[in-house]
Formats: structure tokens, sequence, C-alpha cells
């Protein structure tokens, strides 16, 4: 029996369309599912029926982040986060995600006040809908300024948004324990995985990389957490091949760990 607490990204088969993910997650017994905006943009209301019939909750949905240089992108943005929250509240779902952009010529607190100025009706928006809108500080800083749990802590004080904290992006960060219970108010979703540091390194399925992911669960559960975790397993080629015998083994040895952590 899977985990109850042990949510699946759709991000863990990037590849596939909704119907095929949906397919394993319902087979596997997943009680919950992360979804990413662009697997449910057509057929949207059958897909979520499907979804809330089969007893799978919404743990998140990932969604747009802005053009912070272009600020005539900003209410385009809104509107499509705006929507993912709409979705998520008429289904149950908990959370939306995104990361926060950046500009190139402007220093980090600058970018922070273009941040906070253009998010904000989506943080009434999500707040009047019940529904958590969340940051995810990524070290993919193409698409985000805030590349750390720490700064995302200063963000979502600033903001009101919710934190996306993901074992991926935050397993080297210093002082990682004691920060955890800083942003834990702020916490909307843990992400889990593994990391296999040989070569450029890689994200990896449970036990399959180097972290020491029972430590670091350990942390999350001291800080206070109470949520679900989410199985996010993302190939450094997005457009690669999920093999889903490795996914359905994934899964399988994610939800042990929770087991595992008395989770």
């Amino acid at each position: 029996m899977i985990n109850p607490r042990l949510s699946v990204d759709s991000m863990s088969s990037y590849s596939w369309e909704f119907e095929r993910e949906f397919a394993l997650w319902k087979d596997l017994g997943v009680r919950h599912a992360g979804l990413l905006m662009n697997k449910i943009e057509t057929d949207t209301d059958r897909r979520l029926a499907a979804l809330d019939e089969a007893g799978i909750r919404i743990s998140t949905i990932i969604t747009a982040g802005f053009q912070l240089a272009d600020c005539s992108t900003w209410d385009a943005t809104r509107e499509t986060q705006m929507a993912m929250i709409d979705l998520a509240a008429a289904h149950q779902g908990h959370s939306i995600y995104f990361t926060t952009g950046r500009t190139v010529n402007y220093d980090w607190d600058q970018d922070a006040a273009l941040f906070a100025e253009a998010v904000a009706p989506t943080v009434e928006h999500a707040k009047r809908k019940g529904v958590i809108a969340a940051l995810e500080p990524t070290l993919r800083t193409s698409s985000s300024f805030c590349t750390t749990l720490a700064d995302a802590v200063e963000i979502a004080e600033r903001t009101g948004l919710g934190i996306v904290s993901d074992f991926g992006n935050n397993w080297m960060e210093r002082g990682l324990a004691q920060t955890l219970k800083r942003a834990m108010p702020y916490i909307a979703l843990v992400q889990i995985g593994d990391y296999a540091n040989s070569g450029a390194g890689s994200r990896a399925h449970i036990g399959q990389g180097n972290l020491p992911l029972r430590r670091m669960m350990q942390d999350v559960l001291d800080a206070g957490y109470e949520g679900v975790f989410d199985l996010e397993v993302v190939s450094a080629n997005f457009t690669a091949e999920t093999d889903e015998a490795e996914l359905r083994a994934g899964v399988i040895a994610a939800s042990k760990l929770l087991d595992e952590m008395g989770v």
C-alpha cells in the first residue's frame, strides 16, 4: 500500500500525457498528485473529474512564473495563476506554485521588490479561494533570482506567499535544519528525491543517489511539517522518455521511506 502522505509529481513523468500518468497513479494507489499546468489545459474538467473520482487529491499545480523585466506581461501571468488557483479550489487542491523569474540588470533586492509588486494580486486571490500560492526557490538561475530556502523565507515574509521546499534544490544549503524551522510557517509542500553526485550530478529516485535522506526527512519532521511529501524526480533532459518500471519502483521506494520514518 502506498503511504497516504506520498504525492507523485507530474514532473517525474514529464514526457507522458496526463492519461498515462493518471493510470499509473491509480494503479499504484497514490492518494495525492502534483499536476503540471500544460498537461491539464485541455479537457480540464474531464481530467480533474477523473482525479476526483479516483480519490486523488491535488497537492499542487505547477504554473507560470513572471517575466520580471517586462511588466507588460504581468497581467497575463496573473490571469494564468488565478485560473490555476480556481481549478485547485474547485477540486479541493492544496496549492499552486511557480518560480520568481528574474531580471539581468537589477540586483537581488530590486528583483525582490518587483516580484512583490507583480505577485500581490495572485496572493490575494489565493487567500480568497483558500488555496496556497507558493514560490519555489531553485538553482535554475535562468528562471529565478531566489535560489535558496533562506532567501525564500524573506520573500514569503514580504509577500505572504507559501514556499515549496525541494530536496533537489536545497540539499547542500548551509544550516538547512535551522532554515527549515524558520521556513515552516510558510511551507506549502516538501518535495523529495535523491541526487546522484557523480560527474555533473543528476536527480535520482530514492536510494539511487547519495543524499542523507533519513537525516533530511527527520529535519523536516522535527521542524513540524505535517503535509504530504511530493516525489519529484526530473531528468536533466526534460524531454527524455520516462521509464515506467523505474518510476513505479521509485514511487514504491519513496513510500517505503515514509513508512520507515513513521510518517
